[in-house]
């Protein structure tokens, strides 16, 4: 199964939070996973229960004991305090990024440039008409551990495993197909 999330600003301290899950082999058990969101997440706004008002359920024990983070095994709530616990809105003119910080300093350019690309009256990068819409294909990720040789590859052979063993149409990309062949062979 794979997991898209959007991450969606309904102002400038806040956004809502969707979740959408693909399944490449049965039939995803919607009563199932609406129980475990429950178990974590409040209705009707599903406010998570670990929060900032309490340390996202630190426990010191765990942390020793059984989990790295000390907050359960639901890595949303990981994600959550990666995000939440900076604060809402950094002061980013006190920063002192370091030679560590190339790919911030990187995507912020980035990010400056097609907001300018848009203020301008032009498209911005990776834009979706509806044409190009219709050429994604489905979620190419992957969650596992690769091999020491053909590493470069594995994420692609997973992919096409994948949707080759899919009962429904799930095609895979000519492109991720022609370099798992080419770089297969190459590396092997």
């Amino acid at each position: 199964m794979t997991i898209t999330q959007w991450h969606v600003p309904v102002d400038d301290e806040n956004c809502y939070w969707y979740a959408i899950f693909t399944s490449y082999t049965k039939p995803i058990d919607k009563q199932k996973m609406r129980e475990q969101r429950l178990e974590l997440y409040d209705l009707p706004d599903y406010k998570s229960r670990k929060n900032r008002s309490n340390d996202y359920g630190f426990d010191a024990r765990e942390q020793v004991h059984e989990t790295y983070t000390g907050m359960g095994a639901d890595i949303n709530v990981h994600d959550q305090w990666a995000v939440e616990s900076m604060g809402r809105i950094q002061d980013r003119t006190r920063e002192h990024l370091g030679s560590s910080d190339k790919a911030i300093v990187a995507y912020r350019k980035l990010l400056r440039q097609e907001i300018e690309k848009v203020a301008g009256g032009l498209k911005p990068t990776m834009f979706l008409d509806a044409d190009h819409a219709r050429s994604i294909q489905g979620p190419g990720t992957m969650d596992g551990i690769g091999p020491t040789r053909g590493w470069e590859t594995y994420w692609m052979e997973v992919d096409v495993a994948r949707r080759r063993g899919a009962p429904w149409a799930a095609p895979v990309p000519n492109e991720t197909s022609a370099t798992v062949t080419r770089l297969s062979a190459a590396v092997r």
